[in-house]
């Protein structure tokens, strides 16, 4: 069942204030967060007059409510969508896309040694012959 905004900020709130002294202890501008939290103010209007989201202003306060609680902060899990190439290898997950190539083929590698200027240009020409 979803939480509301309301009941959200109130547990943040309750698990801050088991700690009161948070707010001195932690960088500037989240221990500001955290102190207008303290009195009272919305997610919304954090965020509001610090310039930031809603969503940096929840992730901020709920680091500094685990802290105030003694839990270490969460860690999270970052996945792939639906579909989504989470092992792209060398390629980085792009290949031939049936639009022609995305350019993303590794160089033609060149021998240490010089090539002959009639080496060269077969060689050239294979080359060319096999990008058609």
């Amino acid at each position: 069942m979803p939480q509301g905004s309301a009941e959200r900020m109130a547990q943040l709130v309750a698990q801050l204030r088991e700690q009161p002294a948070i707010a001195g202890q932690l960088p500037h501008e989240i221990g500001a967060l955290v102190q207008e939290a303290l009195d009272g103010a919305s997610v919304h209007e954090i965020a509001q007059s610090h310039g930031i989201s809603t969503e940096a202003v929840w992730n901020m306060l709920g680091t500094a409510a685990q802290a105030a609680s003694g839990q270490g902060p969460a860690r999270r899990v970052e996945t792939g969508g639906l579909g989504s190439d989470t092992d792209p290898g060398v390629t980085g997950g792009y290949g031939d896309t049936g639009f022609g190539a995305l350019g993303n083929e590794p160089p033609v590698s060149i021998p240490e040694e010089p090539i002959e200027p009639d080496q060269l240009e077969a060689w050239r020409a294979a080359a060319r012959r096999e990008g058609e």
